[in-house]
């Protein structure tokens, strides 16, 4: 009897050990808050937007990119990690009447909070062929990664000329 006994307490001891062991594992993955963290990513990429367009410092622009973001252009090869984004950064201020600006139109963040998108519409100012300011509006979606320092940072930077007509999205 007393050996029956002693392997139901340990059982039971086993039982209430995992219980507590998968309790605690629930509670070490905090909540996330979608909500607030879609709000925080368009806060963010509303803050880059004013710094890019302010001409901000290149290294404060070219902080809100991880350090390997791909930038992906129309008709550009693809601009990889954080010392070539700074090269384009500044080859862009180079050109005599460049001037880019754009708004984020909505942003989707991940449950766990880690990952999100935000897209919207930019506009780009640059001489033409003739030496003519020409802006052209065009349409970008960056995909953010939440970082360990608890800010998002963009991963992919994906842009292109907009429509010819201009006119707003076909949605079936």
């Amino acid at each position: 009897m007393e050996g029956a006994l002693g392997r139901d307490i340990v059982h039971r001891s086993l039982h209430v050990l995992l219980g507590l062991l998968v309790l605690q594992a629930g509670a070490c993955r905090p909540e996330v808050d979608v909500a607030a963290a879609t709000q925080a990513l368009l806060a963010t990429d509303r803050a880059w937007a004013t710094l890019a367009a302010a001409d901000g410092p290149i290294d404060s622009v070219v902080a809100y990119w991880t350090s390997d973001a791909r930038v992906i252009l129309t008709g550009q090869p693809v601009v990889v990690g954080t010392e070539a984004i700074r090269q384009m950064i500044a080859g862009t201020r180079s050109i005599p009447g460049f001037h880019i600006a754009w708004t984020p139109d909505s942003a989707v963040v991940s449950p766990s909070g880690e990952f999100g998108y935000t897209y919207g519409t930019n506009w780009i100012t640059a001489p033409d062929s003739s030496g003519s300011l020409r802006t052209t509006e065009g349409r970008y979606i960056t995909v953010w990664r939440k970082e360990p320092d608890g800010q998002w940072r963009c991963v992919i930077d994906i842009s292109n000329e907009g429509p010819a007509s201009g006119g707003p999205p076909v949605v079936p």
